[in-house]
């Protein structure tokens, strides 16, 4: 009997925020109803992937094409080329199962919060809906309507529950990303109008029928037609990352976001558009990828240096985590733009490393307000001393994210600058730069807050409690895990980016 796993991910999600939404106000279930919701989406995603590695019998619906290791597909609107199709394969499984984990620690992390909770809980479930709804769809209108949905209970997170500047900070955050979505629009109906008839698989949205054709005749309409298509797409996911120069609503985003909040923007929402680029940008238009990588370089390797300089002059350590996450993301765009098996597999894998990463320091940053009621480095001093747990976990953080071999992040770093070498050869010096500015960013931030003589200004300060620690703890187990033994996601990202590193280089 085929089970509907993939649907179950967003339904299951969609009833514990409608669940959420219509409870009493002063109900304090909702926290309950949606963390259920979130752990049993994770589950089923745990079963997929599974399922997939170890070819259990559990009822998955197979793509015919055999692409997928699960697939789903209904007819929507055939008259306009629409229909339902999910899938998943080795880009998305690890971006799923990271959306579930996120969102699922996000809550049990934000678990005392007291101001209108169930609308909080309920808008962070509908995020893994609709982060979800993004990495599992195949049609084009499909997932635009799950990308355009991202918006809404992001942008009344920070809103509502943010910062002073709330307001500003949430209208940028709309504007920039809608614009870029606007431009990432106009590329979906020129593959619909243009590329499909072209194609010969008519007007379509199926993203399958489209790639598999295009697979066949990867040159199709030139570089007239996919140059400035791929541009229009990469504009799009490019603002999402962001890359420098098309960066600065991040910022002001993370600083004023909510804790939780902060988690899922930079640990899931900026991974959409490396996953679009990786999805729609490399796989659609493979002849204006292969001609143009100089363009994804040259963005990527800006975005590493030049946000990796701005972290040396923060002093709000959430500002510095906001900027650091620019730096990193770059390494997604210098990965793609090498066409090479390691290094693409090296992006995807820093999209995977970086989710857990960014989350954990934001967590910290989160706990560094609620109990030194500040964020300033510069009062943040010999906490080690206070607050030994999150001491530890700072460090150790700070180290995944600096690259230090023996930590996740270290991997995926080294896989994308090994992939990089053959297009940058004695010029891959240029963004090792941002790997040295990001250690000394990073150590001068550790001796001031760890090492430091106590502040005793701070008061009375408290180390993690248990809401705190645990998703915290859980988290640093799969930064140290996968540091040590990367291989079960490599395992399952290598036949993705081994396909798209051989339709790009059959065009060289």
């Amino acid at each position: 009997m085929e089970i509907p796993y993939l649907s179950l991910m967003i339904l299951v999600p969609l009833v514990g925020t409608i669940v959420s939404f219509l409870l009493p106000r002063e109900s304090t279930k909702a926290k309950w109803v949606c963390l259920i919701a979130a752990l049993i989406s994770l589950v089923i995603s745990f079963i997929v992937t599974f399922a997939y590695v170890w070819s259990w019998p559990m009822g998955l619906q197979l793509d015919p094409s055999g692409s997928f290791a699960a697939y789903e597909k209904a007819d929507w609107i055939p008259t306009l080329g629409m229909s339902y199709v999910l899938g998943v394969d080795g880009l998305s499984l690890p971006l799923i199962v990271l959306t579930h984990l996120l969102v699922a620690l996000g809550i049990v992390f934000s678990w005392k919060e007291t101001d209108r909770p169930k609308e909080f809980f309920g808008l962070l479930l509908l995020m893994d809906l609709s982060i979800t709804g993004v990495f599992m769809s195949l049609d084009l209108f499909l997932f635009f309507i799950f990308w355009e949905l991202v918006l809404i209970p992001m942008y009344f997170l920070i809103g509502i529950w943010g910062g002073p500047n709330k307001h500003y900070a949430a209208i940028k955050f709309l504007i920039y990303t809608h614009v870029g979505s606007v431009i990432m629009l106009l590329g979906i109906f020129a593959l619909y109008f243009w590329a499909g008839p072209a194609l010969a698989v008519g007007n379509t949205f199926n993203l399958v029928e489209l790639a598999n054709a295009a697979k066949l005749d990867p040159t199709y309409l030139g570089m007239a037609f996919q140059a400035p298509v791929f541009v229009a797409f990469f504009f799009g996911f490019g603002v999402k990352m962001p890359m420098v120069p098309f960066h600065t609503w991040l910022p002001d985003a993370h600083v004023e976001a909510p804790t939780a909040g902060s988690v899922v923007l930079a640990g899931l929402l900026l991974k959409m558009g490396g996953y679009g680029l990786f999805r729609l940008g490399l796989t659609m238009f493979p002849l204006a990828a292969r001609e143009m990588w100089w363009l994804l370089a040259t963005f990527g390797v800006v975005s590493m240096v030049y946000a990796a300089f701005v972290c040396l002059a923060q002093t709000d350590l959430k500002r510095l985590i906001a900027y650091s996450s620019i730096s990193h993301m770059g390494f997604v765009l210098l990965g793609a733009s090498s066409t090479l098996t390691i290094g693409i597999a090296g992006g995807i894998f820093q999209m995977f490393n970086h989710g857990l990463i960014t989350a954990v320091l934001f967590m910290l940053a989160g706990v560094a307000k609620r109990s030194c009621h500040t964020r300033d480095i510069s009062k943040l001093t010999g906490l080690v001393q206070k607050m030994p747990l999150f001491s530890f976990i700072l460090m150790v953080s700070f180290f995944a994210s600096l690259g230090l071999p023996g930590l996740n992040g270290f991997v995926s770093e080294f896989m994308v600058f090994a992939g990089s070498y053959e297009s940058f050869g004695r010029y891959l010096i240029i963004p090792l730069l941002a790997i040295i500015i990001t250690g000394a960013y990073y150590i001068w931030t550790m001796h001031k807050m760890v090492f430091g003589d106590f502040n005793t200004a701070l008061g009375k300060i408290r180390d993690l409690t248990r809401e705190e620690a645990l998703p915290l703890f859980i988290l640093l187990a799969f930064i140290i895990f996968f540091g040590l033994y990367p291989a079960p996601v490599i395992g399952l990202i290598e036949p993705y980016a081994a396909g798209l590193s051989s339709l790009l280089g059959g065009l060289g």
